[in-house]
């Protein structure tokens, strides 16, 4: 019995068993020399015995003295036995179900997506599978974390909405542990996503030992499949060196991120251009417009890259990934594709994307044919207000992207000896960019005001620190509530209109309404964007390679550019998205959407952004409204 478990039922059953065997044979003896009249045959007494030692009823009044004697004997000894057998069957019972409320059960699924850790971002990161996941019948995430399952499972259901064909199930344990990762089904899931649970706004150290963390969680998913078997693994890093070490683990198994690069790219190009964060948060994640890659079985019949559009009734396509996994977004229109090439499609679903051999539709030669206008560059102005380990990527975008004699300024709490080591290595190296930098106390209006914010193109305000998201996200819309006081007042006082953009970094995307009722041009969803790429890129990990060209200065990007670069303004009414598509193939471009002004404060209407419409749809553009295209630059 000292073993436990089976051992202690074994003891106890062969001990009640024994007692039956014994109780039997007394009771026999005593019937032989002093018999009862009630007793017809031996199963009768068998029968009396057994009810006696499971404590269900006596021996009876019309029994002898030596009868009762041997039912107080066998019921005694059965309250013994019976009762802890009983007992210890609770025990287990009741340790069962301690055991799957503490989450350390074995997960009985396959085929489902693993979650190593819990953090902020975990929300969004199920309702982006939640949404990939709605074409499958019966789809699992299990997530792996060392938060107790009690209270991931409280905090799921007080966060999650409709689940759908989705369940999730929650397991206690850690995330470099090989029975842990064993016992959630790390060798038959599909695809696995390592969360960092250090912030961007953590100290290095912090963040240092979060990335080496989830080294150690990779290595032990491939120490647990062997390099042979291993799921698509996605892994949150900060820092280059680990981003190295674990993409080497195994080479093409492993594609890892960074939130402050992402991030600190799109903010550049979203406060370069008003409305591009809402056309990146379509982009991303599943819900609405997704990438894919794409190739018909009957081949792609010889056309090129400037008709391919024209072939496909849904869907844009963006660029090729050729026959030795190289990627080119926006190659040459008159490129030829070969049977080995895959377009990179935008698109709804993959199901909607259907190529023809045969051209859909023909497109009206609207735009400028023989005179292509172009929008000449300018002296640009931007502010970044705060730090954190976005900023100093931000300003090597921005001086990437601005004609020289444009300014770049930052404005900071506290003006530090790495702050300024940073900043002054940046200005070093980019001569022909205006840089200055000034220490403020951004929570002074006066201060604020002191930085003449209406003489800005956009004024970017990085998320600062906080104990959680609501906290930074309360000080970032104070600061975003003063900026909007000071347009007022210097428009009241001039009686000229503020043209700043405000660009904000949220972090809580949950908190997009306040935003926008703020005065926020256009903003930047910390969690959110970075949470769709690592759910998109679970699923299909090449993915990862489209998304760092978009958001690189070097080759082509995101512009939403003026429609009267592409139509004259007596063409502008009743045009198609061919139309447009063909407009945007003149000046070398690739257009996916549109974005129509008049909406561009509604939510409801997506903010006016609609990419890839039918290429026949009827489009009532108006001379304020903008194409959204891949262009090389924003000219």
């Amino acid at each position: 019995m000292s073993k436990g478990g089976v051992s202690v039922f074994l003891s106890l059953v062969s001990a009640f068993f024994t007692a039956f065997v014994l109780m039997t044979l007394l009771r026999a003896t005593a019937e032989k020399i002093f018999p009862n009249d009630y007793v017809n045959d031996s199963s009768e007494l068998l029968w009396e015995i057994f009810v006696e030692l499971i404590g269900l009823r006596d021996t009876g009044d019309e029994a002898n003295f030596s009868a009762k004697f041997v039912g107080i004997v066998t019921i005694f000894v059965g309250l013994v036995l019976f009762s802890s057998l009983v007992a210890f069957i609770t025990q287990e019972f009741e340790s069962k179900l301690l055991a799957l409320r503490k989450g350390k059960s074995l997960v009985v699924e396959e085929n489902h997506t693993l979650i190593l850790g819990f953090s902020d971002r975990i929300i969004d990161i199920i309702q982006e599978l939640v949404v990939a996941n709605e074409s499958e019948s019966d789809a699992v995430v299990v997530i792996l974390s060392q938060e107790s399952k009690e209270e991931m499972d409280d905090f799921l259901r007080n966060n999650l909405g409709e689940l759908k064909t989705t369940r999730v199930v929650t397991r206690n344990g850690s995330i470099t542990s090989l029975n842990d990762l064993k016992k959630v089904g790390v060798n038959v899931a599909k695809s696995a996503i390592v969360l960092n649970e250090a912030k961007g706004s953590d100290p290095e150290a912090v963040k240092s030992l979060a990335d080496a963390r989830v080294v150690k969680a990779i290595l032990a998913i491939v120490a647990a499949n062997g390099e042979e078997n291993l799921p698509k693994i996605v892994g949150e890093l900060h820092s280059q060196q680990y981003r190295r070490l674990a993409e080497n683990i195994v080479p093409g198994a492993v594609t890892t991120l960074n939130e402050a690069d992402i991030l600190g790219r799109i903010l550049v190009q979203t406060s370069r251009s008003a409305g591009l964060a809402t056309v990146y948060l379509n982009l991303v994640g599943f819900e609405g417009n997704e990438f894919y890659f794409y190739r018909p079985d009957s081949g792609w019949h010889g056309v090129t890259f400037s008709q391919l559009p024209f072939h496909f009734s849904n869907g844009m396509a963006l660029g090729v990934r050729h026959g030795d996994g190289t990627l080119t977004l926006k190659p040459n229109k008159d490129y030829q594709l070969t049977d080995l090439d895959e377009a990179i499609v935008l698109a709804e679903d993959d199901s909607t994307i259907n190529f023809n051999p045969n051209s859909l539709i023909e497109a009206q030669n609207v735009g400028y044919l023989d005179y292509l206008p172009t929008l000449e560059p300018k002296i640009e102005k931007y502010l970044v207000l705060g730090w954190n380990n976005k900023a100093p990527i931000a300003l090597k975008e921005y001086v990437g992207y601005l004609a020289e004699g444009s300014q770049v300024d930052l404005a900071v709490n506290e003006l530090g000896e790495e702050v300024q080591s940073q900043f002054d290595k940046i200005v070093k190296a980019h001569p022909h960019i205006k840089m200055d930098v000034k220490e403020i106390d951004v929570n002074s209006i006066s201060q604020l005001k002191s930085l003449n914010p209406h003489e800005y193109d956009s004024i970017s305000i990085l998320a600062g620190t906080g104990e959680n998201a609501e906290e930074i996200d309360a000080k970032t819309l104070t600061i975003l509530l003063e900026m909007r006081q000071l347009f007022r007042e210097y428009s009241d006082k001039t009686g000229m209109k503020v043209t700043t953009d405000l660009i904000a970094e949220i972090i809580d995307s949950q908190e997009t309404d306040l935003v926008i009722k703020a005065g926020v041009k256009d903003f930047v969803l910390t969690n959110q964007f970075v949470s769709k790429i690592l759910a998109q890129v679970s699923q299909e990990p090449d993915v990862m390679s489209i998304y760092r060209e978009l958001f690189s200065a070097e080759g082509s990007e995101l512009y939403i550019k003026p429609i009267s670069l592409y139509f004259p303004i007596e063409k502008i009414g009743k045009l198609t998205f061919a139309d447009c598509v063909l407009a945007a193939q003149h000046r070398n471009e690739v257009c996916i959407g549109v974005r129509i002004s008049a909406q561009a404060t509604d939510k409801d209407k997506n903010f006016g952004i609609d990419l890839v419409p039918r290429m026949n749809k009827r489009l009532n553009l108006t001379f304020s409204d903008a194409l959204i295209t891949l262009a090389d630059d924003q000219n």
